[in-house]
């Protein structure tokens, strides 16, 4: 029993110390990231891939497709170019959008997953065309 004690006690520590997972990244809602972005106190950030932006996309956004995100040094100069305050993700359905911000969570941004882009224009917020 007493062994049983100690291995929970180093899985939870273990669990603490782990870096966030997309579930424990801030979900946000569409339209409090609109007025998070409109207020100037975040980006709004589309991760989408260029075939899934001819749709349009949100038009506060700025786009940076997932596939770039394999070149950490191109990711790191793209956030690098942002105003400071929270930077929101989206995409299609919101699993990229939390890979995104878990990885810059992981390079100190404060960030937010807000879903995908069909919650943005399900909330009837602005869209431009494509970049």
């Amino acid at each position: 029993m007493k062994l049983f004690a100690q291995l929970a006690a180093a899985s939870a520590l273990f669990l603490a110390a782990s870096p966030a997972r997309a579930n424990d990244v801030e979900r946000i809602d569409p339209k409090a990231a609109a007025a998070l972005v409109d207020k100037g106190s975040a980006t709004l950030v589309d991760v989408r891939e260029q075939d899934e932006v001819s749709a349009g996309m949100a038009k506060q956004a700025q786009w940076f497709p997932m596939s770039k995100m394999k070149e950490p040094d191109a990711f790191k100069k793209f956030l690098a170019t942002l105003p400071k305050g929270k930077v929101i993700f989206y995409c299609a359905a919101g699993g990229r959008a939390g890979k995104a911000a878990e990885q810059a969570a992981a390079l100190g941004y404060s960030v937010a997953n807000m879903g995908g882009f069909k919650d943005w224009s399900a909330a009837g917020l602005p869209t431009k065309p494509k970049p």
